[in-house]
């Protein structure tokens, strides 16, 4: 898709709504009417519409009539997976808590929550995120083309006050009227709504100013509530909501990066998952969950370079997500995989270099397992050294049986230390990374200044 803006026209917004045909002879009381609708209230048709002095348009012409007019019962949602923190109201909750109108869900950092919504849609609540259940309702209205039949519908709206929700929304049935939305997302200055499709909401952060919405499946209306303008929003769609701006462009979200295959291990401390940059991005976003719906979701992190640091995740298999972001904070197509997160088979105990006789050396207290005990038998260290991180040119390999070694003369800049170890007991399949930074003059530096672990 490409780029396009869009100015709001005459006409009015209509955000939640369904439409009717105007018939010879109608009027708006009657109008009012066929829909229930007290007549206390049927002026705020006129206003919805615009109406000049209250007349209706031309038979064959559509009015639209607000969905908050309109006879309903209230229905409940439900809570069917938590992970982490969840509260409810403030109350900490697990699955299978039925959920009203006017109910808040928190979920805290490294938290997430699924939401079935009386319809059957599903909204995930991500990590550090908070959303209130507005509406969750059944609605009776004529439908427009019958003579006289009711239909009945289910609509809710979710009011995102902080972070970030996904949803799979429950396909449109026969019975579903083409003009009302069936789940809506509000946000502070905008109004999503949906019908059949997976998207993605985010509330403005201290990282993007702006509320915004990604479309992965099926289309969205994408309201500016301060400006009263929408846009459309179809599948590889995003777009960002600035209240001080009428118009707003559906922007190509950014292709899935490249990443790993699935079965990738990851040991600590060394759990860096890395993946190729993707042209354009500004920024990259993980998700880690422990299953493959990713409902189960754990982990939601932000980082300037394409890599997330899951060393905090419990050991095990984990789901993966990456997307690139843009310039502009949307976020782009997923690409997914899955990793072992393991302990480490060894560990190089208390690494540190010294200025020696302006020589370096390297010096560590022991090799030991993960659980700190001393490795049987002989082992040797082995290390590579390059100025890059690839160690497509190593500048020299070097080995070790004892505990220190001395690095060859090396100027200022930044190396790369590659760390491996022989030993009887240990099938030597990880190896540990550091970065050494060699200032201008070394002379006087202490014990752990200088060299630093990395992915």
């Amino acid at each position: 898709p490409s780029s396009a803006a869009v100015t709001p026209s005459a006409g009015p917004v209509r955000g939640s709504s369904v439409t009717h045909t105007i018939q010879q002879g109608e009027t708006l009381d009657g109008v009012c009417r066929k829909f229930k609708i007290a007549a206390a209230n049927c002026l705020q048709v006129s206003y919805f519409n615009k109406l000049e002095n209250n007349r209706l348009p031309a038979p064959g012409m559509v009015v639209y009539v607000p969905l908050s007019l309109l006879p309903f019962k209230p229905e409940q949602a439900r809570l069917i997976q938590t992970a982490g923190k969840v509260q409810i109201n403030g109350q900490e909750a697990r699955a299978g808590v039925r959920l009203d109108e006017n109910t808040r869900i928190t979920a805290e950092a490294d938290s997430s929550a699924v939401v079935e919504l009386a319809d059957g849609s599903r909204l995930k609540i991500l990590p550090s995120s908070v959303a209130d259940i507005v509406h969750s309702r059944t609605y009776t209205a004529p439908e427009s083309t019958s003579g006289g039949k009711f239909m009945q519908w289910i609509g809710s709206k979710i009011r995102l006050i902080q972070g970030a929700a996904e949803s799979a929304v429950k396909k449109k049935d026969k019975t579903g009227n083409a003009d009302s939305k069936p789940v809506e997302v509000e946000t502070v200055t905008s109004l999503i709504g949906v019908r059949g499709t997976q998207f993605r909401v985010a509330a403005a952060d201290r990282f993007v100013p702006f509320d915004r919405a990604e479309v992965l499946e099926g289309s969205v209306s994408n309201i500016n509530t301060w400006k009263n303008s929408e846009i459309a929003l179809n599948g590889g769609q995003g777009a960002v909501v600035d209240p001080n701006k009428t118009e707003m462009q559906a922007i190509p979200l950014l292709p899935p990066p490249t990443v790993p295959e699935k079965g990738q291990v990851l040991r600590r401390p060394n759990a860096y998952w890395s993946f190729s940059p993707t042209p354009g991005a500004v920024a990259y976003r993980v998700i880690a969950a422990s299953d493959p719906t990713f409902n189960d979701i754990r982990f939601s992190e932000k980082n300037t370079l394409p890599q997330a640091d899951l060393n905090r995740l419990e050991n095990g298999v984990w789901y993966l997500r990456a997307r690139a972001v843009d310039a502009q904070g949307l976020e782009g197509l997923d690409a997914t995989s899955a990793i072992e997160l393991r302990q480490p088979a060894w560990l190089l105990r208390n690494p540190s270099v010294q200025d020696i006789q302006g020589r370096l050396h390297l010096s560590w207290t022991a090799v030991s397992t993960a659980d700190f005990e001393a490795l049987p038998g002989a082992t040797t260290v082995k290390i590579d050294l390059a100025s890059e991180g690839t160690f497509s040119t190593p500048l020299a390999s070097l080995q070790s049986a004892g505990n220190e070694l001395v690095l060859p003369k090396l100027g200022p800049g930044r190396y790369h230390l590659r760390i491996g170890v022989d030993n009887a007991v240990l099938k030597n399949d990880e190896q540990q990374f550091f970065v050494l930074e060699v200032p201008a003059s070394t002379y006087d530096m202490g014990y752990n200044l200088l060299l630093q672990g990395t992915p």
